[in-house]
């Protein structure tokens, strides 16, 4: 069964579609990574890139640190040719990544762009990378990525983890075959967006404006099943996630302790999908679920 990672993006910002609470306070993060670590969640997601999510996991991580942290280095600017000092530049951005958590190691760093990989350059940002694992900075390197198209060009041979989104109703990397290919070459699968950045664990008569119709619909008809067989939202999403023999965590994120303990309850709790179909649920529109699209 996957492993639970506690994605932490409302550390530091006011992240989510249906986040009604905004970012989270910097004494309630102490509190979710202290219940966090008495429920047994493995890993902890972060980035560079999600404010000063880092500076407040640092001062709130119990210590000694239970957790596996893992990082993203940002997409780097397309007119900046890799070289020396690009790596002089990446290799402070990582020492400041584990001065702001307190830790000597992270467990993954990955590229929130994988295409920085795939440039003709990308040999620097790769030798680099191999280096910081050589050197005991990061125990796995990988990558971000939203599609399979992401993938192209890749050294998946020096990679041992790739994040990806994967949920009840986007199921395209699975059925695409990105999933197996990435477990048959040893490289660990990390799924992000189990909830669609809380939609699909939101009742359609809340849902932002702005949500595709057709999507709309197909939601109303979840509540409506979920509703007749007495089952949450939560409790859908996260047993279908829960089934993937091919996950080696699902990263999700929380605001409050009664969200977590709502997420461990239905994590642990009976599975709605034993003799049902939950393939029928997957969305075939990928754009409509890419927060990239969304107005």
């Amino acid at each position: 069964m996957p492993q639970l990672a506690l994605g932490t993006a409302q550390f530091g910002l006011d992240y989510g579609i249906t986040n009604a609470s905004g970012q989270v306070a910097p004494s309630t993060a102490r509190e979710l990574l202290q219940q966090a670590q008495r429920v047994g969640v493995a890993f902890i997601d972060t980035a560079q890139a999600y404010g000063n999510a880092e500076q407040v996991l640092g001062e709130a991580l119990p210590r000694p640190n239970p957790f596996r942290v893992i990082s993203k280095l940002p997409a780097q600017a397309a007119d900046q040719p890799f070289d020396a000092a690009c790596e002089a530049r990446w290799q402070q951005a990582l020492e400041a990544t584990l001065e702001r958590l307190q830790l000597p190691q992270l467990e993954g760093l990955l590229l929130h762009a994988a295409g920085d990989l795939a440039r003709p350059d990308g040999a620097h940002l790769l030798e680099w990378l191999r280096a910081v694992r050589q050197r005991g900075q990061v125990c796995r390197i990988g990558v971000s990525i939203y599609s399979a198209a992401d993938l192209e060009h890749l050294p998946l041979a020096d990679l041992q983890l790739v994040q990806l989104p994967c949920s009840l109703y986007d199921q395209r990397l699975i059925a695409d075959g990105t999933v197996q290919t990435l477990r048959s070459r040893g490289i660990a699968v990390h799924a992000r967006s189990l909830y669609v950045q809380g939609l699909l664990v939101t009742p359609p008569e809340r849902w932002p404006e702005g949500a595709a119709p057709a999507l709309r619909r197909h939601h109303e008809q979840l509540h409506g099943w979920a509703q007749s067989h007495g089952w949450s939202l939560v409790q859908l999403a996260l047993a279908w996630a829960r089934r993937q023999p091919w996950m080696e965590a699902a990263v999700l994120g929380v605001t409050t302790a009664a969200e977590l303990d709502e997420l461990c309850s239905a994590w642990r709790g009976p599975d709605p999908w034993h003799g049902q179909q939950s393939e029928a649920w997957a969305w075939p529109a990928g754009q409509d679920l890419d927060p990239r699209q969304w107005g």
